[in-house]
């Protein structure tokens, strides 16, 4: 096991005076206190002797029950069956990895991809197959190629694993027709695929894509979904969907981790998904976002230097920049932190180690005036340094 970049990262960042870009924070803005506040009391008046007790493993039926309709909106044979509630995403990515992966194994993921999944296989010695995207996604010819050669050799992945909605780290979406050639190779080579999706609602402009696991019909796909990005990641809840005969080997893994999750969080989101709160969150995290996004997508088209691209995205919390090849995210990051601004090294993304000229920079958390003002400090650093 490896110390997580960012989470080491985010100490150093923590600094008052540092402008941060490194993390995925939740604009804490967003966050609904006052609906909380009045929920908390409901709940702790009505349901206290369930909600401050030891709860089942998979999950507080009526919150699996709320997710499962969420869910429904795109595939409409989803009950609280196939749904398990897990302490933040991070948790069913080790739980994945836990189930699916012995030594050796081949994982096959983008590159680049979220550093929590590299994180998670690396931990139970996966070996992984990175395959290059462009601004539609896995490349899927790549893919192809990638899944032939092993069958070949009589080798077989234990899974594929997508970030496909405005992805971490770099903002890129999968198209349609990308996702039903996705699960037309999975069919084909048997290998089930991991729809990682917190960023899906997360869309402030262009129109919504179906999600990999709508357009399955034989049940290759297992989604991970969390309320960290809706909400807030201090209720450490999030969710696994997966096909109701994967559950059982999912919740005897968990119970060797935790038990189970907080009643008490877990009734508190039920109750207020149940009052039909959630979509209006969603629709206000998308106007802040929305401006916080084009303010620096504005910034960056001010200040930054000729030879620095990024890219665009239609949604999520990220943005992807690449340097001149020549020059090495890695090696400019202390000069960042000296000129009081950070992000995170693009090299942490890639399971080959590779990516030392690209970096991720997150707009959500900040000011415009912060925003305006960090980009102003990285693109001088980058300026000093081309």
């Amino acid at each position: 096991m490896k110390r997580s970049e960012i989470r080491e990262l985010l100490k150093v960042t923590r600094q008052p005076d540092i402008i941060s870009f490194a993390g995925g924070l939740p604009g804490p803005e967003t966050f609904p206190v006052a609906d909380f506040e009045d929920i908390s009391c409901k709940i702790l008046r009505e349901k206290g002797a369930v909600a401050l007790q030891y709860g089942p493993t998979e999950g507080e039926k009526p919150l699996r029950e709320e997710v499962a309709k969420y869910l429904a909106r795109e595939k409409s044979n989803i009950n609280a069956e196939n749904i398990l509630i897990t302490a933040g995403s991070q948790q069913g990515l080790d739980m994945i990895a836990k189930i699916f992966l012995d030594p050796n194994d081949i994982a096959i993921v983008e590159l680049p991809t979220y550093i929590g999944g590299i994180q998670a296989f690396r931990a139970y010695r996966a070996k992984m197959i990175g395959i290059a995207q462009d601004d539609h996604g896995m490349k899927m010819d790549q893919l192809e190629a990638a899944l032939k050669k092993l069958a070949d050799r009589r080798k077989k992945p234990k899974f594929i694993y997508v970030v496909p909605d405005f992805q971490n780290p770099s903002g890129v979406t999968m198209s349609l027709e990308r996702r039903k050639r996705l699960l037309e190779l999975a069919r084909q080579y048997e290998v089930p695929i991991i729809e990682d999706s917190p960023y899906k609602d997360l869309r402030y402009k262009g129109n919504s894509i179906l999600a990999i696991y709508s357009l399955d019909k034989e049940n290759y796909v297992i989604v991970l979904g969390t309320f960290s990005k809706l909400l807030c990641p201090g209720l450490r809840l999030a969710w696994i969907m997966a096909p109701s005969e994967w559950m059982d080997r999912m919740i005897v893994a968990k119970q060797s981790m935790d038990l189970c999750c907080p009643s008490y969080t877990q009734l508190l989101v039920a109750e207020y998904m149940k009052q039909g709160l959630l979509q209006a969150q969603i629709e206000k995290i998308r106007k802040i976002y929305g401006r916080k996004l084009e303010f620096m997508l504005e910034s960056l088209a001010k200040y930054m230097p000729k030879g620095v691209e990024w890219s665009k995205p239609e949604g999520g919390l990220f943005l992807w920049i690449k340097l001149p090849k020549r020059m090495s995210a890695n090696e400019l990051f202390p000069k960042a932190i000296k000129n009081k601004v950070a992000y995170v090294v693009g090299s942490a993304f890639h399971c080959n180690d590779k990516g030392q000229n690209t970096m991720r920079i997150n707009f959500s958390y900040s000011t415009e005036q912060q925003i305006d003002q960090g980009i102003q400090r990285l693109a001088n650093m980058i300026k000093e340094n081309m």
